[in-house]
């Protein structure tokens, strides 16, 4: 029995859609009238609410650090508008000027004074309130990229969430797996004693049970790595347990009615079906409502006003000033004045700083296009995807594991008569075994491939969510 260690991941669930309870296999082996218990630590993790994937993203999404860190940045970028909006620091001037030297005496010189001068710079009209509109635009743009890190955080504890689910599973079908070749190895025993059956029969079983304890060994250590990585997004220390329950909305799509075009020969791609939305609404959705989009939008923002800012800056701005001297034995004076910017280098300074707004703004316009077509095909992938791994669940649900269960049956039936083959036996409960460390695959990768989704579009998934 050759069976494949390599499981990634997966959760433990039921279908609604002719399905029969697992107890079935083990009235399948009530045929050769050798009962095994299953073992307690083959017990599946009670499904407790503080569990659900839902609790342990808003968690992630209320606590992770690197989102507290985002948050902070919003708020630096926030304080830039007002300071934008505000004119320059005027200046203060306070000295003595035409002291004569050495003597250092203000009666002995006419032109000697006591001096105080203000200037204030004023920028070219409205630069302030165009700079102050692309620091706001560059504030959405770094709100854009914390909603971005909540779907990163959001699909990361998704993927660790069903990776922990299939390991479950999966160690359940190896202990439904274990128990099985123990009540076969009991049965040949017991033909052997008879003298019904060789000796190779108890050993081909042991055989097989000792490669069930070695993957069952390798799914542990699976185990321990996705619980470190789910608590690593929750800060806790890697041993803490989780107890993984399938969502809510995976189960209804799992159980739902298939979709047009789903398990037919339509190269157009099927529909998700169970009341889901189309794949023409997910995309419709992703352009609305994804976080890349909205910080391609900020920035083509912030990049216009930019081009305007610049134009506005190749007209000179003023200074103006204004003193009052005080002279000994002499009238007191006062001056004030004008100075203006001369834009003597504009052609190498001003003009090309228009130039280089105008490219960037450009370049922003492009991403936001290229942004768009990039987003329809994830989502289109992600469906396509989520709409294979359905499919072949029905498949394996509907039609393979029915059959391989009969299977096992019937070769276990004509075993205990004395008419079949141990080897038969076992290649039965082999592909039973394959069959359903596939199906746990199957709807793992319906999990993941509903995440992906639900990151392509920039919104929860559900049946509720269908317009």
């Amino acid at each position: 029995m050759c069976m494949d260690p390599g499981v990634r991941h997966g959760p433990r669930w039921k279908s609604g859609r002719s399905r029969r309870p697992l107890v079935i296999l083990l009235l399948a082996f009530a045929l050769v009238h050798v009962h095994q218990p299953q073992p307690a630590h083959a017990a599946p993790h009670p499904a407790i609410d503080s569990d659900s994937l839902a609790v342990l993203v808003t968690r992630v999404l209320d606590e992770h650090p690197s989102l507290l860190a985002v948050e902070r940045r919003i708020d630096a970028a926030a304080a830039r508008v007002p300071q934008l909006g505000a004119l320059p620091d005027p200046t203060l001037m306070v000295g003595v000027m035409n002291l004569p030297l050495p003597d250092l005496d203000p009666s002995m010189e006419g032109m000697t004074m006591l001096g105080i001068e203000y200037g204030q710079r004023l920028p070219p009209r409205g630069l302030r309130g165009v700079r102050q509109a692309e620091a706001r635009a560059e504030v959405a743009v770094a709100e854009a990229e914390r909603d971005l890190l909540r779907w990163e955080l959001r699909t990361r504890m998704s993927e660790a969430y069903f990776e922990l689910l299939l390991v479950d599973e999966a160690l359940e079908v190896h202990h439904r797996t274990r128990a099985s070749l123990d009540a076969f190895a009991a049965t040949a025993r017991t033909a052997y004693a008879q003298g019904r059956a060789p000796q190779q029969d108890i050993l081909r079983a042991q055989t097989e049970i000792a490669a069930i304890e070695e993957h069952m060994a390798e799914l542990r250590q699976r185990r321990a790595g996705a619980l470190a990585e789910l608590n690593a997004l929750l800060e806790r220390p890697s041993r803490d347990d989780v107890a993984p329950a399938m969502p809510a909305r995976l189960r209804a799509l799992l159980e739902g009615e298939p979709g047009p075009g789903m398990l037919s020969d339509h190269l157009g791609g099927g529909e998700l079906g169970a009341g889901f939305p189309p794949l023409l609404e997910l995309e419709r959705r992703a352009l609305a409502t994804r976080p890349e989009v909205a910080r391609a939008r900020s920035r083509a923002e912030a990049a216009a006003h930019a081009v305007e800012a610049a134009r506005i800056e190749r007209r000179p701005g003023i200074a103006l000033t204004g003193g009052y001297a005080m002279r000994s034995g002499r009238a007191d004076l006062f001056s004030a004045g004008v100075m203006v910017e001369l834009p003597l280098f504009r052609g190498r300074k001003q003009d090309q700083a228009v130039i280089e707004a105008e490219h960037r703004k450009d370049a922003e316009t492009l991403g936001e296009r290229a942004l768009a077509l990039e987003i329809r095909k994830e989502v289109a992938t992600a469906h396509a995807d989520l709409v294979r791994a359905r499919e072949q669940v029905i498949l394996l649900e509907e039609g393979v594991i029915p059959q391989a269960r009969a299977s096992v049956e019937s070769a276990a039936a004509a075993y205990r008569a004395g008419d079949g083959d141990f080897l038969r036996v076992m290649e039965s409960q082999t592909l039973l075994f394959r069959n359903e460390i596939q199906l746990a695959h199957l709807v793992a990768d319906a999990g993941r491939a509903l995440a992906r989704l639900e990151h392509a579009t920039g919104s929860e998934i559900s049946m509720e969510t269908v317009p």
